[in-house]
């Protein structure tokens, strides 16, 4: 792994996490980065970087400039720049995004457009 998002598989850069017992409900939106660990419903929109960890779940539509996908979500991704869904990533909606990057082992159910 290298580059810009070892910083944030390694929770170096990451300025907000809800940790593995979160159940959060609701609308959530942010400037900068955040991992979730636990349980997220609702939808998210984010100028920052969003990183689903291994384990979580995500019922979502989510918008962001960047979206690691480390563990579930259910709901439509459109992110800025790009979406890496990592091995034990699971995607349950569709996926816009510049850049896509799909880990073996992952499993996709939706559709993928790469936009402009």
């Amino acid at each position: 792994m290298s580059g810009i998002l070892e910083n944030y598989y390694n929770n170096k850069k990451i300025k907000t996490i809800l940790g593995k017992d979160t159940n959060f409900n609701g609308n959530l939106s942010f400037k900068d980065s955040l991992k979730i660990n636990g349980i997220f419903i609702g939808s998210i929109n984010s100028s920052g970087v969003l990183v689903i960890g291994k384990g979580a779940i995500v019922q979502a539509n989510v918008t962001a400039k960047t979206v690691i996908i480390n563990g579930t979500i259910k709901g439509d991704v459109l992110a800025e720049e790009k979406v890496e869904m990592l091995p034990t990533g699971r995607v349950y909606g569709n996926i816009k995004a510049k850049k896509v990057k799909i880990s073996d082992g992952v499993i996709f159910n939706g559709k993928c457009e790469i936009i402009r």
